[in-house]
C-alpha cells in the first residue's frame, strides 16, 4: 500500500488513554513531524515523548513504533497513546491527515495485515469475532479461529487433496502411460477421509453460530401461567411486570442472561388464549407466534395448580410442530408440590420450578445449557465454524469431495474425477481468502471496528 492511514484504536468517549494506530510507508517520518525531532524510537519500544500542535504542545504521550515487516499490517505502524481526551484524539487525527495521512476505512489495518500474509480470512474473521465477544464460550470460540486451528485443519485436507489431484493430473498427463495405474482404492479412501472431517466440521455449524450470537430462547404458555415470573427468577431481578391480572403481557420483552459463560437470549412472550380483550393484546399474541419461530429452544410454561386448557393444548401441538427443542417448565410447586399435568412425559426435558421461591431454577439453567453443551463437546478439536460463509463454503468442498469419490467408484473417467478436487480446493481457498474477490473482502472487513 503507498498510503498511509489513521484511526483511533479504542472507544470513543473519555478514558484514562486513548490509542491512536498509524499505519503506512510514511509513518515514521509523520512521528518525527510531529514531536521532537532529535527524537530516536526503537523498534517496540514505548518512548514517551511531547505531540505538538504547530508551536503548540498537544500532548504528552507514549509512543511505540513497529517497522515492517514486524508489525500487525505488516507495514510500518506508529500507536500513540494519549490521554483520553476526545479534543486530544480528534486534533491529532486532523494534524496527522494534514501531514499527508489518510483516515483508515473499517476494518483497513486488518485488510493490510490480510494483504501483507500476517493472516488468512479465517484468523481475520476470529480477529473480529474477538473483539465483539460478549461472553466466555464466543471468546473461546473466536480464539480458535484466531490463533490459526481452524486453518490448521483446513489446510491439512487442502494439502491432501492437492496431492490427489497432482496423482490424478499426472495420469492424465501420461499419454504413453509410462507410470503405473492409480491406486483407485487408496484415493477413493484419502477422499472419504476427507469428506468426513469437511462433514465433520460442517456439523458444527448450528453449535458455532449458537455460541457466537446467543441461543434465542422463548417462554410461552397461556396467560398468568408465570412466564414473567420465569423470566425474572432466570435473570436474578425484575425485568418483567408481574401481575394476577391475566393478559399483562402485551408485547415481548428481552433479555440476556450469561450461563457459565453461554449467551442465552431470554424472550418474554405474551399470553395465548382463544380470546383476545383488545387488538394491543391480539399484537402481543402474534409477536408471541413469531418468538417461537425464531427461537432455538422454547421454554414452554405451565401452572401445576390448575388444568390444561384447550388453547394451552393447541399451543403444545404448534410448538411441537417446529421440530425445536422444548423445555416443559412446570411452575408453582410452592403452591401443588403434587401437581400434575397432562404433559408430562411428552416433552424433551421437564423442570419443576416455583418461580417465587426460585425451587428448581438452578435444575433448569443447567437444561437449557445442555442443548449446546453436549454437540459442543463433540466438535473437533473444539474447532468450530461460526458464520454462513464459513459453512457453505466447507459444505461445497464437501459436496464436491462425495462427487468425486462417486465419479471414481463409477469409472466416469479421472478427468472428471479431477474436475470435482478442483471445485473442492477452490471452495476452500476462497474460505482462506486466497482467491476471494475484492467485493467480497470489501464486505467482510466492513464489518470490523474502525481502529482495526
Amino acid at each position: 500500500m503507498s498510503t498511509t492511514i489513521c484511526a483511533p484504536a479504542t472507544a470513543p468517549g473519555q478514558s484514562a488513554i486513548s490509542i491512536i494506530r498509524v499505519s503506512g510507508p510514511d509513518s515514521l517520518a509523520l512521528l518525527c513531524k510531529i514531536t521532537t525531532a532529535e527524537k530516536i524510537f526503537p523498534p517496540r519500544e514505548q518512548v514517551f515523548c511531547r505531540i505538538y500542535d504547530g508551536k503548540t504542545v498537544l500532548d504528552e504521550a507514549l509512543v511505540t513504533y513497529f517497522p515492517a515487516p514486524r508489525s500487525f499490517t505488516g507495514e510500518d505502524v506508529v500507536e500513540f497513546a494519549l490521554h483520553g481526551s476526545a479534543y486530544i484524539r480528534g486534533r491529532l487525527l486532523e494534524i496527522l491527515c494534514a501531514a499527508g495521512a489518510e483516515p483508515a476505512k473499517r476494518g483497513e489495518f486488518s485488510y493490510r495485515a490480510f494483504l501483507n500474509g500476517k493472516m488468512d480470512l479465517l484468523e481475520a474473521q476470529g480477529l473480529c469475532d474477538l473483539i465483539s465477544a460478549g461472553n466466555k464460550a464466543a471468546h473461546d470460540l473466536a480464539l480458535s479461529s484466531l490463533d490459526g486451528r481452524l486453518s490448521e485443519k483446513l489446510n491439512g485436507v487442502k494439502n491432501t487433496l492437492a496431492e490427489t489431484l497432482a496423482q490424478l493430473e499426472a495420469r492424465l498427463d501420461d499419454v504413453d502411460e509410462e507410470m503405473p495405474p492409480l491406486d483407485t482404492q487408496k484415493t477413493e479412501k484419502d477422499l472419504l477421509a476427507q469428506a468426513g472431517v469437511l462433514a465433520r466440521l460442517a456439523d458444527t455449524f448450528s453449535v458455532g453460530r449458537l455460541i457466537k450470537e446467543g441461543i434465542k430462547a422463548a417462554i410461552v404458555g397461556a396467560p398468568n401461567c408465570g412466564k414473567s415470573s420465569l423470566l425474572n427468577a432466570l435473570v436474578g431481578f425484575d425485568r418483567a411486570i408481574v401481575s394476577d391480572q391475566s393478559g399483562t403481557t402485551r408485547d415481548t420483552v428481552e433479555e440476556t442472561l450469561d450461563l457459565e459463560g453461554q449467551k442465552i437470549i431470554l424472550t418474554d412472550t405474551a399470553g395465548i388464549r382463544e380470546h383476545a380483550l383488545d387488538p394491543a393484546e391480539q399484537e402481543g399474541m402474534k409477536r408471541s407466534l413469531r418468538a417461537i419461530e425464531k427461537a432455538d429452544i422454547v421454554l414452554f410454561v405451565a401452572d401445576l395448580t390448575r388444568e390444561l386448557t384447550p388453547q394451552e393444548s393447541a399451543l403444545w401441538d404448534d410448538v411441537q410442530k417446529t421440530n425445536k427443542p422444548v423445555v416443559l417448565v412446570l411452575n408453582k410447586t410452592d403452591q401443588a408440590p403434587q401437581g400434575r399435568c397432562e404433559l408430562e412425559g411428552k416433552a424433551q426435558y421437564t423442570a419443576y420450578v416455583s418461580c417465587k421461591n426460585g425451587e428448581g431454577v438452578e435444575a433448569l439453567k443447567k437444561q437449557i445449557l445442555s442443548f449446546v453443551s453436549a454437540p459442543q463437546a463433540q466438535a473437533q478439536d473444539g474447532v468450530m465454524i461460526s458464520n454462513l460463509r464459513q459453512y457453505q463454503a466447507v459444505l461445497d468442498a464437501q459436496t464436491e469431495v462425495e462427487s468425486a469419490c462417486v465419479r471414481l467408484q463409477s469409472n466416469a473417467g479421472l478427468e472428471l474425477c479431477a474436475e470435482h478436487i478442483r471445485g473442492a480446493l477452490k471452495a476452500l481457498k476462497e474460505l482462506a481468502g486466497e482467491v476471494t474477490p475484492d467485493d467480497v473482502l470489501g464486505i467482510i472487513f466492513s464489518k470490523f471496528c474502525m481502529g482495526k
